[in-house]
């Protein structure tokens, strides 16, 4: 029979035993130990046939009655599966609550070839409850159970509750953590599986991760794997992603006619499915553009047009790069008490927003606005500040950047901290090179 059927074949026995309130051990014997049992159930590949057709013998279930038996199991399965299509609409719909008592109605044991799904979509909800800790052990759960039963090979659930994973551990600023879970979940994903879209997901979230860490060159790499089958996907947000992904590695390498292309074109497919986030996103880029080339009217131009619409963000995490940005801008204009509130109002948000990769960068900022105006203890601060940060998030190429920032702070001043940042230079840049391969510093 094939591996399909001895799944099959594996519920029937798993349903008629629970029915008549038999434990593994009961069932067990000197011929079937509980263990070969329960990977009978679970449908265990490598569980030859002649162990099922003994479990059906011992429970008095004719080989006649299996089609029937066979039949009941699969509208069971097809009511649950709705059931679990309901839920996830749900979660969609923001109902919670309502989505997390349906799945403790289900009840379904760990053997049930739908409990991965059911605690993943109960990871999903309690993720967006503010529940992380109690959604990290649904998912782990979940992951635990795609593993026991061989339904879940082709279901992704696996790869779906790593990438969920991933996303707990991003909105805890762990970046390296969630860079760890995004490629256990690829590792895992089935080609041929359900949840075709979720590798666009995780190759773009694994991008967005290597863009806030830092890393351009891997940044780059995952851009180009994916970009020629972008069309693939019917997520219209993540081909929109990825054009500003692209647009902001070839800023930060300095290709701005390259990156200027494909933020046109991002801010163009923005427009046309009417995504403010990302029209908002594309205007900020192309202010950094522009402030790159010394375009700087028309820089200002853009970020005026991105904070008109700041009011319609929902998420407003990309507001303190914005900011941020501006800042650098006014800078560049002297017009210094401007790039202080600019500034400023960047700190805040991403205080607010508690993104501590965008809250290192404004403080780095402050700091560059302060030494610009001679006030080198109160720069020497921020960017302490903001190294401290750093370090405790595992922002290398952020750290690196801030020791060379206090080292020509501190070098007129005082040798002994100049010579400790120059140590730590060196020691940050000998980790990045082991890990990363050539190092090179990019544009922030």
């Amino acid at each position: 029979m094939r591996t399909v059927e001895l799944q099959e074949i594996g519920e029937i026995i798993r349903k008629v035993r629970k029915q008549r309130g038999l434990r593994l051990e009961d069932l067990a014997d000197d011929n079937i130990s509980p263990a070969t049992i329960s990977n009978v159930e679970r449908g265990v590949p490598h569980v030859s046939m002649d162990k099922a057709m003994y479990l059906l013998d011992k429970l008095k279930i004719e080989t006649r009655q299996i089609p029937h038996l066979l039949m009941e199991e699969e509208n069971e399965l097809k009511r649950i599966q709705l059931k679990l299509e309901s839920i996830e609409s749900l979660w969609r719909f923001k109902q919670y609550d309502k989505a997390l008592q349906k799945i403790k109605d289900l009840s379904l044991d760990d053997a049930h070839p739908f409990a991965a799904t059911a605690a993943y979509l109960q990871g999903k909800c309690l993720i967006d409850k503010g529940k992380p800790k109690q959604a990290e052990r649904a998912l782990y759960n979940a992951i635990k159970l795609a593993n026991q039963h061989a339904y879940n090979r082709e279901t992704n659930v696996e790869a779906a509750s790593f990438c969920e994973l991933s996303i707990c551990a991003y909105n805890e600023n762990n970046l390296d953590t969630a860079l760890q879970f995004t490629n256990s979940a690829l590792g895992a994903f089935h080609d041929n599986g359900e949840r075709q879209h979720l590798r666009y997901a995780l190759l773009r979230n694994k991008a967005v991760f290597l863009d806030k860490l830092g890393n351009v060159n891997a940044g780059m790499r995952v851009i180009e794997e994916v970009w020629d089958s972008l069309d693939k996907t019917e997520n219209v947000d993540t081909r929109i992603t990825f054009h500003w992904l692209r647009s902001e590695f070839l800023r930060k390498t300095g290709e701005i006619n390259e990156a200027f292309k494909y933020a046109k074109q991002g801010l163009a497919l923005a427009v046309a499915n009417n995504h403010s986030k990302y029209i908002f996103d594309f205007w900020t880029i192309l202010g950094c553009l522009h402030t790159a080339q010394s375009e700087l009217d028309k820089a200002e131009s853009c970020f005026d047009t991105a904070l008109s619409g700041k009011d319609t963000l929902s998420d407003q995490r990309t507001l303190s790069i914005t900011f941020a940005k501006l800042g650098v801008l006014y800078i560049h204009q002297q017009k210094y008490p401007e790039a202080k509130e600019a500034i400023t109002q960047a700190v805040q948000h991403a205080k607010k927003q508690n993104d501590l990769s965008q809250l290192t960068y404004a403080l780095m900022v402050m700091g560059d606005l302060l030494k610009k105006n001679e006030e080198v203890k109160e720069a020497i601060q921020y960017y302490q500040r903001a190294l401290e940060l750093a370090q405790k998030h595992a922002l290398k190429r952020r750290e690196y950047k801030l020791l060379l920032k206090l080292a020509e702070c501190w070098h007129p001043i005082d040798e002994k901290e100049f010579q400790k940042c120059m140590m730590n230079i060196y020691q940050v840049k000998k980790e990045l090179k082991d890990k990363e391969g050539d190092f090179f510093d990019e544009m922030d």
